[in-house]
């Protein structure tokens, strides 16, 4: 969902540090054409216009190649996230659509491809233990940032909020991937009217279920730091 891996300056590295992240890289873009199947040391190599030696000293096998260059993509998401969310802090119910269709807008603008990694890292990680908890630990922290927002315009259930808010932008994603038609102004008109309504659900409504919602999202945050 949230992808500018490219767009982001490489800091200042040792040169094996370079050349490493320059080799998960290139791992993603093969990814992000062909999927996990597409991936080979050598076509990899190629791709980074490195030694085929190379990957033989900085990884194991093709699948510990894959965890790393999965694991660069959710490190670079996390940072591309706080980034806009650092422009773009919402304090009005315009600021918050504002910002969660601003990172929409520039995955799709700025490095449209990359937003398949996201799925087949999804995919992936269905396989992958390892990947999965680091994938779901990722999901969590992104709930909870958009939650504590949400909490702070007054919606009732901000967890709720948060996961139904990304489920939309998740819907649009994969309705783009397979009709590269569909325009950005429809995601924007579906999160007006999901978060206006998130947010201004009647409270009766959110205990009606019987179940306390917490009222901090501090509280909620301990309760989902327990789920495994």
């Amino acid at each position: 969902m949230y992808n500018m891996l490219f767009k982001r300056e490489i800091k200042a590295r040792s040169s094996p540090e370079l050349r490493r992240n320059e080799i998960l890289e290139a791992a993603l873009r093969v990814v992000a054409e062909g999927g996990p199947d597409a991936i080979t040391f050598r076509r990899v190599a190629d791709r980074a216009r490195v030694p085929l030696g190379s990957l033989t000293y900085y990884f194991d096998s093709r699948e510990d190649l894959l965890r790393e260059a999965f694991r660069l993509y959710l490190s670079e998401a996390t940072a591309f996230i706080s980034e806009i969310e650092s422009d773009k802090r919402p304090r009005t119910l315009s600021g918050a659509i504002e910002m969660v269709f601003e990172i929409a807008r520039r995955e799709f603008s700025d490095h449209p491809t990359m937003v398949r990694v996201e799925y087949e890292l999804i995919l992936y990680a269905a396989r992958d233990a390892t990947l999965a908890r680091e994938f779901n630990a990722y999901e969590r922290w992104m709930e909870a940032r958009l939650a504590a927002s949400l909490e702070a315009l007054g919606a009732p259930r901000p967890f709720d909020a948060a996961r139904t808010t990304i489920d939309v932008v998740r819907g649009f994603e994969i309705e783009r991937l397979t009709h590269p038609g569909a325009q950005l102004e429809n995601l924007e008109r579906r999160l007006k009217l999901v978060i206006d309504a998130l947010i201004h659900e009647p409270r009766t409504s959110a205990a009606s279920d019987g179940k306390r919602q917490p009222r901090r999202i501090r509280e909620t945050t301990r309760q989902r730091r327990s789920v495994p």
